[in-house]
């Protein structure tokens, strides 16, 4: 499994320099293969993820990989507060879409956005941060930092609900510092903190 992750990742840093035609023959030749290889190497990241979440006390985090038509999926459920659909292109976190926890979605209806706000602008940071990590696991370890959505209040105004752009619409702080994972904020708020990568 080593040597075939390393041949993944060896792949995926040719594809994304655009060095397509230089991708080793043994992928290319027996490409069914390849995808078994990766798709074994997923469940057994999936089945590791789960064990650490499980072994770290409450599991706040519980990974379940599915099919879909865009390839391998897997379902991120974080406690009872969310739900992200994660497109995973070999071993790298493609592309991220999260709804609410009790928000109903099919696999028909998985990536239409989710109806309530707060979720939308989440989808917009976790897409960020999977770009940011370049690593599945530290992009799942800083989801399951979500587990306290509703609960942790801001650190720049100490609350746990504001008045976002003064639109009336209340959010709690969904931004989690990507070096400090404990550190929480509005995105009103984490725009004047100290924090800010820029």
């Amino acid at each position: 499994p080593a040597l075939i992750t390393e041949r993944i990742k060896q792949w995926y840093q040719r594809r994304v320099r655009g060095n397509v035609g230089d991708i080793e023959p043994v992928l290319l030749n027996n490409a069914s293969q390849s995808i078994q290889a990766s798709r074994q190497y997923l469940e057994s990241f999936v089945a590791s993820m789960n064990s650490r979440f499980t072994r770290e006390g409450a599991q706040s985090l519980k990974l379940i990989m599915m099919q879909s038509s865009s390839g391998t999926m897997l379902k991120a459920i974080v406690s009872q507060v969310l739900k992200a659909n994660i497109i995973m292109q070999g071993i790298v976190v493609d592309r991220v879409i999260i709804h609410s926890f009790n928000e109903e979605t099919t696999n028909e209806t998985i990536w239409p956005p989710s109806k309530f706000t707060v979720f939308n602008k989440l989808t917009e940071i976790a897409n960020s941060a999977a770009l940011y990590f370049g690593n599945a696991t530290k992009f799942f370890i800083w989801l399951s930092y979500y587990q306290n959505l509703y609960s942790q209040p801001c650190r720049g105004c100490g609350k746990i609900l504001c008045d976002e752009n003064n639109k009336d619409r209340f959010l709690p702080p969904i931004r989690r510092d990507f070096n400090h994972l404990d550190k929480t904020y509005h995105l009103s708020c984490f725009q004047n903190s100290d924090d800010l990568i820029l």
